[in-house]
C-alpha cells in the first residue's frame, strides 16, 4: 500500500526513510472526502496508517474527523486534500482517545493554529514531551513518527454538542464507554453522513480492550436511530447501508453466547473455547483478537442482569 522515500543517505552507513503513503482521498459524499487505512494493527509496514479520517468541506475552511497517527500523515494527507481545496483547517474533531486517531493533530495545530475537540481522556492521559510511551512511537521507525507531538485538547463536550461550522451542521454525539472509556460519532444531517470511527468496524475484528460488549449494542442502536446513507467507519471500507451489519453481528452473538456459556456452567478458563464466533474466522485480525474479546466479555457479562 505504502512507499519508501528516501531521506538521506549512508549516514553511517546507514539510509534513513519516510514512508510515502501515496495518498488518494476517497469523496464519501458531497464535501466530504476521507481516507481508508490498512486492516491491520500499527507495524512498520504501515507507518500507522491502519484506520480512516476525513475531511469536512465547510464554507471557508476544511474540519477534520480524526486525524490519523503522525505529523508526516497527516503533513501528506493535507498537501492531498489542497489539490482538490487549498482552505485551512479551522477545527479537528476527535473520535476517543486511542492515538491512531489523533496522534498526528500537532501539524495541524502549528501550522494552522486548528482548534481540537474531543474526549478529555487525551488531555488526562497523554503527556506531552511523553511520546516515546505512545504506540506509534514504540512501534513505528523513528523517521515516521519524526516531528509528532503529543497535543492537548482545547474543548471537550462530556454530553455532545451540535455544531455549525461554515455552513455546515454536525452533531457530535457522546456515547459513553462503547470501544473505548469515552466515544463519540459525528453525524451530518443536511448529508446524511454518520462518521462512526470505531464503534463500527467492517472487514476485520474489532478489539474491546477499553469497552463493553452493553455499550457497544447501545451505542449502535443510536446509530441506527439516525437517517443517514453513507457511514464511514473507523477501520473498514464498506461505507453503505450495510456498514454496520458486521459489528452488530459480532457484539449481538458475542453477547448471546457468553451469556449463555456463564448459564451452562463455563469457567472463564474454558470461555475462548467455548466460544470462537467461527462466522468471523476469516476476517482480519481474528487470530490477534477475537479470544481477548470473548474472555473480557466473560469478565463483563458474568453478573450482567437484562433487567438492570
Amino acid at each position: 500500500m505504502f512507499k519508501k522515500t528516501v531521506l538521506a543517505l549512508s549516514i553511517l552507513g546507514a539510509s534513513l526513510f519516510a514512508t510515502d503513503f501515496n495518498l488518494k482521498p476517497k469523496q464519501v459524499t458531497d464535501g466530504v472526502w476521507c481516507f481508508f487505512g490498512a486492516l491491520e494493527m500499527p507495524k512498520k509496514e504501515n507507518a500507522g496508517h491502519m484506520s480512516n479520517h476525513c475531511y469536512i468541506k465547510t464554507k471557508d475552511s476544511w474540519v477534520l474527523w480524526d486525524t490519523g497517527a503522525t505529523y508526516k500523515f497527516a503533513e501528506q494527507s493535507y498537501a492531498a486534500m489542497s489539490k482538490i481545496a487549498k482552505l485551512p483547517v479551522s477545527t479537528a474533531i476527535f473520535s476517543h482517545e486511542h492515538d491512531d486517531h489523533w496522534l498526528g493533530a500537532n501539524y495541524y495545530k502549528e501550522r494552522f493554529g486548528t482548534k481540537f475537540i474531543g474526549t478529555p481522556l487525551i488531555n488526562e492521559r497523554y503527556k506531552p514531551g511523553h511520546e516515546a510511551e505512545t504506540r506509534m512511537f514504540k512501534i513505528l521507525h523513528k523517521e515516521d513518527v519524526e516531528k509528532t507531538k503529543i497535543i492537548r485538547i482545547d474543548k471537550s463536550y462530556k454530553d455532545g454538542v451540535t455544531f455549525i461550522i461554515g455552513g455546515v451542521i454536525m452533531e457530535y454525539v457522546s456515547l459513553g464507554q462503547a470501544h473505548s472509556e469515552d466515544d463519540y460519532f459525528l453525524y451530518l444531517p443536511q448529508k446524511k453522513l454518520l462518521l462512526a470511527a470505531d464503534v463500527v468496524m467492517n472487514g476485520r475484528i474489532t478489539s474491546n480492550r477499553n469497552g463493553l460488549v452493553i455499550g457497544q449494542l447501545k451505542a449502535l442502536d443510536l446509530i441506527k436511530s439516525k437517517d443517514w446513507e453513507v457511514l464511514v467507519p473507523g477501520h473498514g471500507f464498506i461505507t453503505d447501508k450495510t456498514a454496520m451489519d458486521e459489528s452488530m453481528m459480532y457484539f449481538t452473538l458475542l453477547k448471546k453466547r457468553v451469556l449463555q456459556a456463564i448459564e451452562d456452567g463455563v469457567d472463564a478458563s474454558d470461555i475462548t473455547k467455548k466460544v470462537t464466533l467461527p462466522e468471523f474466522k476469516d476476517k482480519k485480525l481474528y487470530k490477534v483478537l477475537n479470544s481477548g474479546n470473548v474472555f473480557r466479555s466473560y469478565g463483563e457479562l458474568e453478573m450482567y442482569d437484562e433487567d438492570e
